[in-house]
């Protein structure tokens, strides 16, 4: 499957776009992603990467390729955690990281509701019909008792199940179980990232507990969308009743460019997990003009071909770092 993303930022903030190539069979997965920057900024600094990140979980491991270097980074599947996303650093082994991921917030509202619009559009080649999620959720601050609104609307748009389509659903299906039952979680990475809902889970510093209640209303009011998504537009607006604050003033060489997988694969990975957590608790008021966090994945081509063998092996001349 080739699917294009463009990735809005927060507030505007490291913005990007491009696209991934997944093949998938069984509990094998290899994606190929190409982004480029697209701000004033790090589009000049950053320009284009490329990253490929094969997903072993017959092996336990995951593989990054430097495909300039021809160079791999081996990662144990099993230390990579969905509460996690920064690159895979063990939190545990640090007091002070452990007492960083004690719930600062709890929920004190938490809506979630799926709608079909009745609009339709043809996308790609592909006959779709929009549905329109909203998520409303109102966390309180433990400490200081301050609440703050989110809402996350997603249009997503879906296709009827053709028989290509059915056997690249069965084969998602296998390896997320597969992923799933390895790492002990509930919710998949795949419904994590398409919703935007791994980068609300990090920013909302709320329990496990109360976001495993949210996550098991999302699941039962989905099942009013029928087909298989080939748009997924998230806008997520933030509000909170904290007197906004100065700006702070940007400080010449302070650009961060992130290089991990993650980054590159959803915008769920290193510079979204530091842009949340320093929104989050941030003192300055989210800019209520313009979406905190905005996405747009489409789905290009899907294609039940026969793959190679070696497709999810070490290129042959790779060396491991």
């Amino acid at each position: 499957m080739e699917s294009f993303i463009q990735f809005g930022g927060f507030g505007g903030s490291g913005a990007y776009e491009g696209t991934t190539i997944t093949r998938l069979q069984g509990d094998k997965q290899i994606e190929t992603s190409s982004i480029k920057f697209t701000g004033p900024v790090l589009s000049w600094v950053a320009g284009t990467s490329e990253t490929t990140i094969i997903t072993r979980i017959d092996k336990g491991v995951i593989w990054t390729l430097d495909t300039k270097k021809k160079a791999y980074v081996e990662e144990p599947l099993a230390g990579f955690d969905i509460k996690d996303l920064d690159g895979g650093q063990d939190m545990g082994a640090d007091d002070e990281a452990d007492e960083e991921d004690k719930p600062q917030a709890k929920v004190t509202r938490s809506e979630f509701q799926v709608k079909k619009t009745g609009a339709k559009q043809s996308i790609n080649g592909f006959a779709c019909e929009e549905y329109l999620m909203t998520w409303l959720v109102e966390l309180q601050d433990l400490e200081t008792k301050e609440k703050t609104s989110n809402t996350m609307k997603t249009n997503l748009w879906t296709t009827p199940e053709t028989p290509a389509i059915k056997k690249l659903q069965s084969e998602q299906k296998a390896f997320s179980q597969a992923y799933m039952k390895k790492l002990g979680i509930k919710v998949s990475p795949h419904e994590m990232q398409q919703f935007g809902m791994g980068a609300f889970a990090m920013a909302s510093r709320a329990s496990d507990e109360e976001l495993a209640k949210g996550f098991e209303k999302f699941k039962k009011e989905m099942t009013k969308v029928k087909g298989f998504p080939i748009r997924t537009v998230v806008n997520w607006s933030v509000a909170g009743d904290r007197p906004a604050a100065p700006e702070p003033q940007e400080k010449p060489g302070g650009i961060s460019i992130p290089t991990g997988k993650d980054d590159l694969l959803g915008g769920l990975g290193g510079m979204v997990s530091k842009a949340v957590s320093q929104k989050a608790s941030d003192s300055a008021r989210p800019n209520t003009d313009a979406p905190f966090f905005s996405s747009t994945t489409e789905v290009k081509t899907i294609s039940i071909d026969a793959l190679p063998a070696g497709t999810f092996d070490i290129p042959s001349g790779y060396k491991r770092q």
